[in-house]
C-alpha cells in the first residue's frame, strides 16, 4: 500500500510564497517508494507481462506462507490486489517464461525445503493452473528459464545449496520436464545466472558459491549437457548473481553481489566462456540480490543491488568500460533480497523502475524512475 506522505509545515507567509514553495517543492520532489501487499516473506519475483496487455505483471515467492502472488499492472506504475497460488515448502526462487509453447508466459517456483520445482501453466489471462512439482536436488533456490540444448524448448536450471550442485529439466516443449540432469558446482550454490558466454546460441549457466566465495561457469554442448565448472573468485559471501554486458562490447559479463564484504563484483566476459578477474565496487552492507538495468538512460548498462543489512537498494551507474560509479542509495522494505528493473508505466521512457521483494515483510517495494539521476 502506498506509504503517506509526510506533512509538509508552512509558516505565516504571504500567498504569493506559499504558492511558490508549494510549485518548487511539486517539481523537485519526486513520488516516493510504493509498497504493495504481497504474502509474508516475499524471498523473490519475476517481472513479466503476464496478460498480453503490455503491461508489466509482477509474481512474487513468499517463503512465509508457501504461496506466490501474482500482481497484475494497471500500465502507470500502480499494481493491482494479489492472486494467491499454492506452492511447495520454502519457495525460494521465480521465473516467468513459456514453457509450453503456446504464446503465454507460464510461472515456475523452486521449493527449498520439498526439492521440488514447480510449474504453473498461464492461460494468458494473468490465472494459472494448478501447479505440477518435479523433482530437483536438494534445497535449491537459485533458478532459471532458459534453453540450455540448443532446441528452442525453454530448459530449467535450480541452484541446490544443500548439496551443492546444480539440476538441469530439459523441457519436453508442452509444459512437462525430463528427470533433472545433476552437476557439482560448490559449497551452498545460492544464485543461477544465465546468457549465451561463448556466442554459440545457446544459454550457458553462472552459479555464486555462497560457501567459498566463488563463481562456477558451466558452458552448454548444445545438446542439453554441460561443460565445467569452471571457478572464478569474487568476494566472500557471494549471494546474487546476473549477467549483463557492462562495458559496451557484443560479450556477456558477470555481476556478483559479495555479501560478506557489503560489495558487487563484475567480470568481464572475454566471448569464449572465460572472464577476466572481478572488478570490485562498494554497494552497501549485506548486498544480496543483483540486476542490471537502464536507469539513467545514458545507453550504458547500471546495476542495483538490494543491501538487507540496512534495508537499502543501491543503483551503480555503469561507465560503459565495466565500471560502476558510488552507490545511490534509496530506502525500501525490511530484509530487501530480490530486485528486477523494467518499464512499469509503458510510458516509453528508456529509464527502468525497479522492484524490490522484502523478505523480513510481506510487500513489493515499487520505486518509479522519474529523474534523470535515477531517484525513484
Amino acid at each position: 500500500m502506498p506509504r503517506p506522505p509526510r506533512p509538509i509545515l508552512v509558516a505565516a507567509l504571504p500567498l504569493p510564497a506559499i504558492i511558490a514553495m508549494a510549485t518548487l517543492a511539486q517539481a523537485a520532489t519526486p513520488p516516493g517508494p510504493t509498497d504493495y501487499l504481497t504474502g509474508p516473506g516475499p524471498v523473490a519475483l519475476v517481472i513479466d507481462d503476464l496478460t498480453g496487455d503490455d503491461h508489466a505483471d509482477l509474481a512474487v515467492a513468499n517463503t512465509g506462507n508457501n504461496t506466490l502472488s501474482v500482481l497484475l499492472g494497471n500500465g502507470d506504475g500502480t499494481f493491482r490486489p494479489p492472486l494467491i497460488y499454492p506452492t511447495g515448502s520454502g519457495p525460494a526462487g521465480v521465473r516467468a517464461a513459456d514453457v509450453d509453447g503456446d504464446g503465454h508466459p507460464d510461472l515456475a517456483v523452486t521449493n527449498r525445503y520439498d526439492n521440488t520445482v514447480m510449474v504453473l501453466l498461464g492461460h494468458g489471462d494473468g490465472t494459472f493452473r494448478p501447479p505440477v512439482p518435479y523433482l530437483t536436488g536438494s534445497g535449491p533456490g537459485g533458478l532459471r528459464a532458459v534453453d540450455v540444448s540448443g532446441d528452442g524448448i525453454i530448459d530449467l536450471a535450480t541452484a541446490n545449496s544443500f548439496d551443492g550442485t546444480i539440476s538441469v529439466l530439459l523441457g519436453n516443449g508442452d509444459g512437462t520436464f525430463q528427470p533433472p540432469l545433476s552437476y557439482p558446482s560448490g559449497p551452498s550454490p545460492s544464485s543461477l545466472g544465465a546468457e549465451d558466454f561463448t556466442g554459440d546460441g545457446v544459454a550457458d549457466l553462472a552459479v555464486a558459491n555462497t560457501g567459498n566465495g566463488t563463481i562456477s561457469v558451466f558452458l552448454s554442448d548444445g545438446d542439453g549437457s554441460l561443460r565445467g565448472p569452471q571457478v572464478y573468485l569474487t568476494g566472500p559471501g557471494p549471494s546474487g548473481v546476473t549477467a549483463g554486458k557492462e562495458d559496451g562490447d557484443d560479450t556477456f559479463d558477470l555481476i556478483v553481489t559479495n555479501a560478506g564484504n557489503a560489495t558487487v563484483s563484475v567480470l568481464l566476459g572475454n566471448g569464449d566462456g572465460t572472464f577476466q578477474p572481478p572488478r570490485t565496487s562498494f554497494s552497501g552492507p549485506g548486498a544480496s540480490g543483483v540486476e542490471t538495468g537502464e536507469l539513467n538512460g545514458d545507453g550504458d548498462r547500471d546495476v542495483v543491488v538490494t543491501n538487507q543489512g540496512n534495508e537499502t537498494v543501491s543503483i551503480l551507474l555503469g561507465d560503459g568500460s565495466g565500471g560502476l560509479g558510488p552507490p545511490k542509495v534509496y530506502p525500501v522494505g525490511p530484509g530487501p533480497s530480490s530486485v528486477k528493473t523494467g518499464d512499469f508505466r509503458g510510458d516509453g521512457d528508456d529509464r527502468d523502475d525497479v522492484a524490490v521483494a522484502n523478505s523480513r515483510g510481506s510487500t513489493v517495494t515499487v520505486l518509479l524512475n522519474s529523474s534523470g539521476d535515477c531517484r525513484p
